[in-house]
């Protein structure tokens, strides 16, 4: 900002700016909110709105660049995705009752992760803040929605922080000051931005007293927290954090939970990539996510995304979950009446949010009674179902008819974005501020009534009564009718073609207009904050109904599903089987027509099927299969129905995949490098309780390479050392399929297909046995390959099948059979004694005791020898 300038005004900015430095400080200046200096140019170009300056003529003059107040929440949500934080200075009174500079303070500070203005948020996704402690092995947490007031502490091993992020997918990191490592964000949570905060603010015994304090208790032990740890350092860093930015004390979060809800099935990224949990490079209608998405309200649809992005592990939580679902599911008419219920209902989460900000508008206390003024009637729906799941939920359910009852009473129907402009309380309420409003009301008519008045009187027919914000009301005269004015008038404005007058009663009927709108909006803003701090001390009963509700919706989405889909209930059990019967991908059956989908099933056990190796062509559905599979795990992990005609499945810890072929270019990563970083994970990290889904290993490399590596693989998977996890493999080796004979726990499954004549038919069936063709050239002439392309092909693969290694070109065939015939009747280029040692090693080859790997490896390394001979 030019040094030279300086104004009371401009003061106050650099005041408020040197507080809080590192934002952009949006400064109210009646209807805009104005940026200066380095933050206008900032501005300028992030949001596309035009710079200017305070005074062009001056060489050093201060950048300006401003934003109307009515349209503010578009540029803050751009700026705060652009990873900018923005501090809010509004104006503390009217200008008009302003002795002197107009008193302005920062209200909030927005970054990425503390967002609560409905406006910038969307409104199904969560916006997480998550503060980091790192120690030496491990790492405290914790977990904050600001604007549903969520917040939770805990503690995990470094090597799960990048699973907790997935989870908790974060706008904002909190770390330490000083900490040297980054503990790998930029990989693993590339989005985020990442905060430093005053390292001895994450002190844990300080946090665990702030926690005591900020719940009123003399221990935490009833809040089930076990031994959050280091995590308690996090949660006394993160409430600070946020109390500095919101400038309350959050009345919002009003308890503290685990970071999870018992034991949890963990995935990563390519899990949930792989699976198309939540996103699918075909689009978001082929995600799980769309499929389950029948939520009604913006509480479910949070809930139903924060449920997929933490499948739980735990019996006894998913059996809970299941008989929520399964209620919905079973009965049509409790979820036609609850969906009735929560159409359109209002996000009671956030308007607490905005409460606990203390920026509720009366529009958002609008919200508020709406909603509550709609509980009854879920709790009558609840009732007239009574079962031991509805009377849960009835229970949990609190009473707010009295809160309910005085918004209703209070608030008017159609109410103002803001406190000031009054009309926010409704007739009747209050007698004192109806007899103002009269008041306000008889005078402006009366006003109203002067025109006419004052037509008679002057006999100026085309004098007119007006008001303008600057001067009040007014007479106005136009020049021609000049000579006709009264001595009482008073000139108050000149313009081009008119005079503007007042007189004495004009004045004071206007007083009077002004005394008791005045008293109105005072007596108004009085009853707006008394109805703010009523919803303000009912929070945690709110809170409570919004959880309710959203579990009724998310409950309400999976049994719909459920019954839509034709999906079953599937029994849990804590051992390792997993027996599905006729299962279905969902959303592969939902993209065909009825019917046409084949189901298939499948049955592991870590005694007899451990493992079952795939083989079939290409597009027999060998891809499908496996990711029907796991999506049916995943899908009974998180409490819904699976599309199976029925299933047991042995609760699972983790999921792993390695599906498809990619690459990561910008990291120097190729195909084959990243499969083999996926296959390492899952070879070091799954346990004997895990689920393994490989589509091919090692096709990324000389086929040779690639067989050592996937029989290797799978004979770890069997063998160990290590876990021995429920595996399902499909590959293109059909050399693997003799690993049946050896390996008593792999079992070989083929998907079948029909040939008719050159055609061949593919039956997407699975069956026992193996394949021995893959059927490239016909998937080949499916895709529309040229025909000659195809039989070329043909060719080759004829010679190949026939013992050549090298096809040779057509025309050369007879010259090339020639040149070997020659070449047979040459003498030896390879030296005697090199034949000799050849022999002798032969010899020494124990055949009988060799794997068909070990044979493979050993013919390859004499082969290659004796082309090494030749050459030399």
């Amino acid at each position: 900002m030019g040094s030279m300038e300086t104004t009371p005004m401009l003061d106050q900015y650099r005041r408020l700016k040197a507080e809080h430095p590192g934002t952009i400080l949006f400064f109210r200046m009646g209807d805009f909110y104005e940026t200066f200096g380095e933050d206008a140019l900032v501005a300028s170009r992030v949001l596309g709105i035009a710079l200017t300056s305070r005074d062009k003529k001056k060489d050093d003059s201060i950048p300006l660049a401003g934003v109307p107040h009515h349209a503010v929440d578009g540029y803050l949500r751009t700026l705060v995705q652009e990873g900018h934080s923005v501090a809010i200075a509004e104006q503390m009174e009217p200008a008009s009752e302003a002795r002197g500079l107009v008193d302005r303070q920062v209200i909030e500070v927005l970054t990425p992760g503390t967002i609560t203005r409905s406006g910038i948020l969307n409104a199904v996704d969560s916006n997480y803040i998550v503060a980091l402690h790192p120690g030496a092995e491990r790492i405290g947490v914790s977990v904050a929605e600001v604007s549903t007031g969520e917040f939770r502490v805990g503690e995990v091993a470094s090597e799960d922080l990048a699973a907790l992020l997935l989870e908790y997918p974060s706008r904002e990191i909190l770390c330490p000051d000083g900490v040297p490592a980054d503990l790998g964000l930029p990989k693993i949570a590339p989005r985020a931005h990442v905060t430093r905060w005053d390292a001895v603010r994450f002190d844990a015994r300080a946090g665990r007293q702030a926690l005591e304090r900020k719940f009123q208790v003399r221990s935490l032990d009833s809040f089930g927290l076990g031994d959050p740890g280091l995590g308690f350092g996090a949660a006394g860093a993160l409430l600070d954090y946020l109390r500095s930015l919101k400038k309350s004390d959050l009345p919002q979060i009003g308890t503290v939970l685990a970071l999870r809800e018992g034991p949890s099935l963990v995935v990563d990224e390519v899990t949930l990539r792989n699976l198309e949990i939540l996103e699918s490079q075909a689009g978001p209608e082929h995600t799980l996510l769309h499929l389950l998405d029948r939520t009604e309200t913006a509480m479910g649809g949070r809930a139903l995304r924060a449920l997929l992005r933490a499948p739980c592990a735990e019996l006894e939580v998913l059996s809970a979950r299941l008989d929520r679902t399964e209620l919905f599911a079973l009965t049509p008419r409790l979820r036609a009446e609850i969906r009735e219920r929560l159409h359109r209902m209002p996000d009671l989460e956030r308007a607490l949010g905005l409460l606990g900000s203390g920026r509720a508008t009366p529009r958002d206390l609008g919200t508020l009674r709406d909603a509550l003024l709609r509980l009854p009637d879920v709790a009558k729906t609840l009732e007239s179902h009574r079962n031991p799941v509805t009377e849960a939920w009835r229970a949990a359910l609190p009473d707010l008819s009295a809160p309910a009852s005085e918004l209703g009473r209070a608030l008017a129907d159609e109410l103002p974005p803001a406190a000031t402009q009054g009309g926010i309380i409704r007739e009747g309420y209050d007698p004192v501020l109806d007899e103002r409003r009269r008041e306000a009301s008889t005078s402006r008519a009366q006003v109203l009534a002067l025109e006419a008045s004052e037509r008679a009187r002057t006999g100026i027919h085309n004098l007119k009564v007006g008001f303008n914000r600057v001067f009040g009301y007014y007479l106005e005269v136009t020049r021609s009718q000049l000579g006709r004015v009264p001595p009482d008038y008073v000139r108050r404005q000149t313009l081009a073609g008119a005079e503007r007058f007042v007189t004495p009663d004009l004045t004071r009927m206007e007083e009077r207009i002004e005394a008791s709108s005045i008293e109105s909006h005072r007596l108004e803003a009085e009853h707006f904050q008394k109805l703010r701090d009523l919803a303000t001390r009912e929070m945690p009963r709110i809170q409570s109904a919004a959880r309710v509700l959203a579990a009724l919706d998310l409950h309400l989405a999976l049994g719909d599903c459920a019954a839509r889909e034709r999906w079953v209930r599937p029994s849990l059990a804590e051992d390792r089987g997993l027996r599905l019967i006729a299962s279905r991908h969902p959303m592969v059956e939902r993209s065909l027509e009825p019917g046409a989908f084949q189901p298939n099933d499948v049955a592991l056990d870590p005694e007899q099927e451990q493992i079952w190796l795939i083989t079939g062509p290409n597009m027999a559905g060998k891809s499908t299969f496996l990711r029907q599979v796991g999506l049916a795990v995943y899908l009974a992990h998180i409490g819904s129905f699976v599309p199976c005609a029925e299933a047991r499945i042995g609760l699972v810890d983790r999921i792993f995949t390695r599906v498809g072929a990619s690459d990561q270019i910008a990291r120097g990563a190729s195909t084959f490098f990243v499969e083999m970083q996926e296959t390492a994970t899952i070879l070091r990290q799954a346990s004997d309780r895990s689920l393994v889904l490989l589509d091919e290993v090692g096709r990324g490399t000389s086929t040779y390479d690639g067989l050592s590596l996937a029989w290797a693989v799978t004979e770890t998977l069997h063998d160990g050392p290590g876990a021995r996890p429920r595996t399902l493999f499909a590959t293109h080796y059909h050399e693997l399929t003799d690993l049946e004979s050896r390996l008593p726990r792999l079992k070989n499954r083929t998907v079948r297909v029909e040939e008719r004549g050159h055609e061949i038919v593919f039956l997407h069936a699975l069956a026992p046995g193996r394949a021995d063709r893959s059927y490239g050239i016909h998937v080949a002439k499916l895709a529309g390959l040229p025909e000659g392309v195809l039989s070329r092909a043909r060719e080759i693969l004829a010679r190949l099948e026939a013992g050549d290694r090298a096809p040779e070109e057509p025309a050369a065939a007879d010259a090339a059979e020639k040149e070997r015939d020659e070449e047979a009747r040459a003498p030896s280029r390879v030296a005697p004694r090199f034949e000799a040692a050849l022999a002798r090693e032969l010899a020494r080859v124990a055949v009988e005791s060799m794997t068909p790997l070990d044979a493979l490896n050993e013919l390859a390394r004499l082969r290659d020898r004796a082309q090494k001979s030749r050459e030399h």
